[in-house]
């Protein structure tokens, strides 16, 4: 079964994009923090910040290494690597970001100019991107040198950031206030950041007189996720890596029959959404009382006609789904063939090659493109579905990466009758959006949609910021009449 563990794709995201500001005056040099990081009083691992400083540039650099534990696995060992470079007025130059694991090896680089930011998309394509830049924009030394100055105190401030998990611009909102408590004589700030969009992501700073961040804390699963300022001895330190990966487990009223996931099953699911469920040919969504009603079969719905530009945009390439690249093409031709057959028959197949093409044994660590999927033959469902949409669409086929849940009868981890995280596909077939999941088999009623993407890591980490709230209370086969 290849479920994913995608807790570990969220933390790296939640911790890695808290790095506020570093050390203070402009001075040549340089300059280190090691902090530890925990999870609901667990550690997952540290965060060493180091800041470089020569007449031309002032460099930030950020490496997070987080190691989690799964049953039957070696632990997973994530690392994630953040360099900022700006003028010594704090004027943006370039950003950088590095992810390491078993599974993962991707390179982003952006670097401004003027008002314009390049993405320079180093995963084998040479992609190319240009966005441009709201303002006003900061990089962290930028950000607390308006800080220091009192210009960013006002409150509420608000800036904007560039994220490379949603290749967006992100809007920030900061609220500072001075630390008055008498229990840690070292803070002299407290400010409270909250991206503005995606209201879950809010996190709490406290800093010295310089604005250098000695402890952060935020909320993962509904959980602490806590940043604190130590000693390397202390950062580096051995420590038993734990298995988080149940709090995304959600426990089935009852066991499903067969019967019933070949069928069509009517689903009660209380808690928050991040988004309201998509509605599809294959699901139904109805607004409830403290959630939604969702009903599940291979035929429930009529499909929307679509127009040819919205279908284009599921044929795009992307850094996630870099479906223009040679090696799909060729992959495609070899699978396909010169077979006329229908977008069903070669979606069966590409399907059938990803199931073969990966292997077997599922790796939980990081958040890898297709390309690295392709490559590495390693992953779990998500570097599946990533790798399917990816053919699909080098085949012509418009597809979507799905997110959502997947019922499981076996015993997971220890644990049976639970719906568990899972990614798979859906293409146009000529009349509708059909499923495909290579890392199961098949599409069952107990697949339940929660989000569509082109496989931003994004939307991944924005579902999985809620599921810990999702309850499902009620499981009932609909009956053919």
């Amino acid at each position: 079964m290849h479920a994913p563990q995608n807790t570990v794709k969220y933390w790296l995201s939640a911790a890695a994009g808290l790095f506020l500001m570093v050390s203070g005056a402009t001075v040549w040099g340089e300059a280190e923090q090691w902090q530890t990081l925990s999870l609901a009083g667990s550690k997952l691992g540290y965060r060493h910040l180091e800041r470089h400083v020569t007449k031309d540039e002032i460099i930030n650099k950020e490496t997070l290494v987080i190691t989690l534990s799964q049953p039957g696995a070696a632990d997973a060992t994530t690392t994630t690597v953040l360099e900022y470079r700006e003028s010594p007025e704090g004027a943006p130059i370039s950003i950088s970001k590095r992810v390491s694991s078993a599974t993962t090896n991707h390179n982003m680089r952006a670097v401004v100019d003027t008002n314009v930011l390049h993405l320079i998309q180093n995963d084998l394509t040479g992609n190319t991107t240009d966005y441009a830049i709201p303002q006003p924009f900061f990089l962290p030394e930028g950000l607390r040198q308006v800080l220091a100055t009192g210009a960013g105190q006002t409150s509420p401030f608000t800036y904007f950031t560039w994220n490379f998990s949603s290749q967006q611009f992100e809007q920030i909102q900061l609220i500072v206030k001075p630390y008055t408590a008498a229990d840690q004589p070292a803070y002299a700030w407290q400010i409270q950041r909250q991206v503005m969009t995606n209201q879950a992501r809010y996190s709490e700073i406290f800093t010295d007189t310089a604005f250098r961040p000695l402890t952060e804390i935020s909320r993962s699963g509904g959980d602490e996720l806590r940043i604190e300022n130590c000693s390397y001895e202390c950062a580096t330190a051995d420590f038993q890596a734990v298995t988080h990966v149940y709090r995304q487990l959600i426990a089935s009223p009852y066991k499903i029959s067969d019967a019933a996931l070949r069928g069509k099953i009517r689903y009660q699911l209380l808690g928050e959404f991040s988004d309201t469920p998509p509605s599809t040919t294959e699901q139904t969504v109805t607004p409830i009382n403290g959630g939604v009603e969702i009903t599940v079969c291979t035929d429930c719905a009529p499909e929307t006609s679509l127009s040819p530009a919205l279908l284009n945009t599921y044929l795009q390439t992307n850094y996630w789904l870099a479906s223009d690249n040679a090696i799909f093409h060729t992959t495609v031709d070899d699978v396909l063939g010169e077979r006329n057959i229908s977008p069903a028959a070669k979606m069966r197949r590409l399907s059938h090659f990803v199931s073969r093409h990966m292997n077997s044994e599922a790796t939980y660590s990081g958040y890898a493109t297709a390309l690295e999927a392709y490559h590495s033959k390693q992953g779990d469902c998500t570097e599946h579905a990533l790798l399917l949409a990816s053919l699909a669409r080098a085949a012509g086929i418009p597809s979507r990466v799905v997110f959502g849940l997947a019922y499981n009868n076996e015993r997971f981890l220890g644990r049976k009758y639970v719906f568990v995280p899972h990614a798979w596909v859906q293409a146009w077939t000529g009349e509708q959006w059909q499923s495909f999941d290579s890392g199961l088999g098949r599409f069952t009623a107990g697949h339940i949609a929660l989000g569509i993407s082109s496989g931003e890591q994004s939307e991944v980490l924005k579902i999985n910021e809620k599921i810990h709230t999702l309850q499902i209370t009620s499981a009932m086969h609909i009956k053919r009449r």
